[in-house]
């Protein structure tokens, strides 16, 4: 993973968005950073005091407030504090949602993801479906499937992935409509457009 000290300039913001004719801006940075950081504390066990992280996470397993993250996790909180103070970031904790797609499949997820600094995207994909599971693992459970004319776009990363993995999230229509890891080659030559 990149070191958060080289991400980005904030007109990024903007390259990320055209990837997909706007897509990637059908949510808020800044929200989604929040939700990336706390998912983790989250399954630390951490007992969440605000109205936003207990309508998100619902403190049902919670331990305490203080809690040790999982392998690789204060390095992904470093990173993602550094693009939450790029984006001069200030989430309304006293709200109770949060302006991203798909949080129930994000809750899924088995490996923590976090918006990178780069994205890049196969747009108007022609091949197969491409079945996404909730871990990068072969035994994980399938949680959604890209398929075709969807576009692909590479626009989260995390720590300690094997290699081969990759996380995908789609987009149909403009919208996010699914996501997941995936060990499927993805040959550029079956993307109608590539972005990034």
């Amino acid at each position: 993973m990149p070191t958060w000290e080289a991400v980005m300039p904030r007109f990024a913001l903007v390259i990320l968005a055209s990837l997909v004719a706007g897509p990637a801006l059908a949510f808020d940075p800044c929200d989604d950073l929040w939700f990336s950081r706390n998912q983790l504390y989250d399954r630390a066990g951490y007992c969440f005091s605000s109205p936003l992280g207990k309508a998100v996470f619902d403190n049902a397993d919670c331990t305490g407030t203080e809690v040790s993250l999982e392998p690789g996790g204060d390095e992904l909180v470093t990173y993602v504090q550094g693009m939450e103070d790029l984006f001069a970031c200030a989430v309304d904790t006293s709200a109770t949602s949060l302006d991203i797609a798909n949080i129930p499949l994000r809750l899924r997820l088995e490996t923590v993801v976090a918006l990178s600094e780069f994205a890049s995207g196969c747009l108007g994909w022609t091949g197969e479906a491409i079945p996404l599971r909730a871990g990068p693992r072969e035994a994980a459970e399938v949680i959604s499937v890209a398929m075709p004319g969807d576009d692909l776009v590479w626009e989260y990363e995390g720590i300690g992935w094997p290699e081969g993995w990759t996380f995908l999230t789609i987009y149909r229509d403009e919208t996010q409509v699914a996501l997941g890891f995936t060990r499927s080659t993805i040959d550029y030559d079956l993307c109608t457009g590539t972005a990034g």
